[in-house]
């Protein structure tokens, strides 16, 4: 749990600033789909990390947190962009499901290392029990708490949007950038 509690972090954080772009518009199955997407990821990046443990490490950690970055900072950007522009549309809409997808992929790259940890270690969440068992429960225990982590950060952003209007969008773009900074920040300067 404390595990998924920490991978699902800056799901959290994406899904605090997409829902503050929503400004109460978009509907609750769209949300269900966003957070399912950032949960399936999250959840299948530790199973792919585990599944081809010591032979990948050496190129994703190389280049993980550059791809997370890139990927984060161009939303944000996009999203700042559309802020500023007196239209009444908000182009760079995070609910579309490319960009699901792209947020999903970004906030669980470093997921990705830890299944290759989660090898070395051998993950014993009921012991005794076989090893695909227990990989299997603790990828469905990160998806669980990145799923509900998601649906919170949206309902809470959307909460938000109301009062801010499109400061929240930049709000939301600006976020994606520091996440994005700080992913890269842990990746060159801390590990």
């Amino acid at each position: 749990m404390i595990l998924a509690a920490g991978l699902c972090f800056d799901s959290f954080a994406v899904s605090l600033s997409c829902g503050m772009t929503s400004n109460g518009t978009i509907e609750r199955s769209v949300y269900i789909r966003f957070a399912s997407i950032l949960a399936i990821f999250q959840g299948a990046m530790p199973l792919v990390g585990w599944m081809v443990a010591h032979r990948f490490k050496p190129y994703i950690e190389f280049c993980d947190h550059w791809i997370a970055f890139t990927l984060l900072v161009f939303l944000g950007y996009k999203m700042i962009k559309d802020s500023l522009n007196n239209d009444d549309e908000i182009r760079c809409n995070p609910f579309v499901f490319n960009r699901n997808c792209i947020l999903g992929l970004a906030t669980s790259i470093d997921a990705l290392g830890t299944g290759i940890a989660m090898a070395v270690v051998s993950v014993q969440i009921i012991p005794g029990q076989s090893e695909i068992l227990n990989i299997m429960l603790a990828v469905s225990i990160i998806a669980g708490v990145t799923f509900l982590s998601s649906i919170s950060g949206l309902f809470i952003g959307r909460s938000a949007s109301q009062s801010l209007g499109r400061k929240a969008v930049m709000t939301g773009g600006i976020t994606l950038i520091l996440i994005g900074t700080k992913i890269l920040v842990e990746h060159l300067f801390f590990l």
